[in-house]
């Protein structure tokens, strides 16, 4: 059943993801499918939340114990949700930790200044960091060691998504200068943000194809926000999603390898 579910969320996702950079990138996204946008985050972030629960499938072993996997991975994503949405709601209406911005509505319906669906879009990029994040363990250093490794793969997306996504209109930026117009303070935000929601999330050790499905995930938004970016003109992003796609695929490769070897590597 679950990996029935992980194929059918991988399909709509690619679909969908596939769909929305084509017209994008040619004749713009009409009017009338202006919803597809807030969609594409959801769809995003249900991908990311059915590949962390395949990563914590329990071993033989585990499974005559009694755990509750499903029930411990919702709880974090609700978490991470009202923790996005409260960060977000800070940075709008005082600037702070992000700096100075304003969502439009291509995002879908807001609550209080904040597009609800950014909730969902926080699920999905510290669920897809976590993925492909090193080995972790479980103790207190482990897990702050694992979190500061998520804050990292959470902010190299960033790097990429948000000069693209606000150079489209997604959002407006008040300031200048920083990376394309973007405050400095808002990559260290988002590291240290997606590095704290992250210790929400349930430790578990991946298989290889958990690996390889969420690593799969992490490169191809980096092509398509990276994509974005290059029709654009916004070549510093360009250069950092190659640079992002090259090194989660070492990181990835290297876990299998350890795997393989007989070294556990926990998500």
């Amino acid at each position: 059943m679950l990996d029935r579910t992980v194929r059918i969320s991988g399909i709509v996702f690619y679909f969908w993801m596939s769909i929305g950079l084509t017209l994008m990138l040619t004749f713009g996204v009409p009017n009338m499918l202006g919803f597809s946008n807030a969609l594409f985050l959801v769809f995003y972030a249900a991908y990311a939340f059915v590949l962390l629960r395949l990563a914590m499938e329990p071993t033989a072993a585990e499974a005559r114990r009694p755990e509750r996997p499903l029930l411990r991975l919702t709880l974090g994503a609700v978490g991470i949700w009202l923790g996005g949405m409260g960060i977000e709601w800070s940075g709008v209406h005082t600037g702070w930790p992000f700096g100075g911005y304003h969502y439009s509505w291509i995002l879908g319906p807001h609550l209080f200044g904040v597009p609800i669906t950014l909730g969902f879009a926080w699920i999905a990029v510290i669920g897809s960091s976590a993925l492909i994040a090193g080995p972790g363990r479980p103790t207190l250093p482990g897990r702050l060691w694992k979190a500061v490794q998520i804050g990292t793969w959470t902010v190299l997306i960033d790097f990429v998504l948000d000069p693209a996504a606000a150079s489209r209109g997604f959002w407006h930026w008040s300031g200048e200068g920083g990376f394309y117009g973007i405050p400095w303070s808002n990559f260290g935000a988002w590291f240290g943000v997606g590095a704290i929601l992250s210790l929400l999330l349930p430790e578990r050790i991946p298989s290889r194809r958990t690996l390889q499905l969420g690593l799969r995930l992490y490169q191809f938004i980096l092509l398509m926000f990276g994509l974005i970016a290059l029709q654009d003109g916004l070549y510093g992003p360009v250069w950092i999603a190659a640079a992002g796609i090259v090194l989660s695929e070492a990181r990835v490769r290297y876990d299998i390898r350890r795997e393989s070897s007989g070294v556990s590597c926990a998500v």
